[in-house]
């Protein structure tokens, strides 16, 4: 018999100090990801509008929501790639989707990239849709699939 205990991370409202981490798995996952300052700049605006997954002190996940009239952008969400598919990002997404329905949000949007088809898979079964693919979301070369959810 295994009584081998999965450990269950901490979700909670990021803080300053997990901003270096947060950043390090934001370069990991998203080689085309945002410079530093952008990412302090949107955490010195938005500081509580992220979530963190912290697992043995060690944040190993993180979701930015941006709101604004009643709809809600998951603006960035990532999972450092060794711990992927363990259901620590379902979980993440799971708060940050409750965490709109605390603040009356009707609708929560994100894009994607069209060849990552495990993420895609994850939001779809946590009920978001397909709405649109935008050819350059991102400038030339950067495609997205944009999906929305009812809340």
């Amino acid at each position: 018999m295994n009584n081998t205990r999965v450990p269950q991370p901490v979700y909670r409202t990021a803080r300053l100090a997990d901003l270096d981490q947060i950043i390090a798995i934001e370069e990991a996952v998203f080689p085309e990801g945002p410079q530093y300052y952008m990412l302090r700049q949107l955490f010195d605006l938005h500081g509580s509008d992220w979530l963190v997954a912290e697992l043995d002190d060690v944040v190993i996940g993180y979701a930015l929501i941006l709101s604004k009239d009643g709809r809600a952008l998951l603006s960035t969400f990532a999972v450092v790639e060794h711990l992927q598919c363990r259901g620590y990002g379902r979980e993440l997404l799971a708060c940050a989707m409750e965490r709109c329905r605390e603040t009356k949000v009707g609708t929560m949007w994100l894009t994607v990239r069209p060849a990552n088809l495990r993420a895609a898979r994850m939001f779809k079964e946590a009920g978001f849709v397909p709405d649109r693919y935008v050819d350059d979301y991102f400038g030339p070369g950067a495609a997205r699939d944009v999906m929305e959810c009812a809340l």
